[in-house]
């Protein structure tokens, strides 16, 4: 059967780089969660741009933090799992 092993090889990719897709989405939810917020600050005090500025800053800084939290603990992970394979998958390489 061509067609199970191809759609069993295809969710294997997809279960491995899901965590890796959101990511991205994550990253930009940040920043723009943030810029909206110090918009609707320059418009509520009148300061025009200045909480802009710092919202996409401060979304900025925690995208990235989130970012580099969650690929640290995913390659945590990684390590973990090529740990439980035993000794003979690191021959292998």
């Amino acid at each position: 059967m061509k067609g199970d092993s191809k759609s069993s090889s295809l969710a294997r990719v997809y279960q491995q780089a899901g965590p890796y897709l959101s990511l991205g989405i994550e990253f930009v939810a940040s920043i723009l969660l943030c810029l909206f917020a110090g918009r609707w600050l320059d418009s509520k005090l009148g300061t025009e741009p200045a909480f802009l500025l710092v919202g996409v800053f401060l979304g900025a800084a925690a995208g990235f933090y989130s970012f580099f939290r969650k690929v640290m603990n995913l390659q945590e992970k990684e390590k973990k799992k090529a740990g439980q394979k035993g000794p003979e998958a690191k021959c292998e390489e």
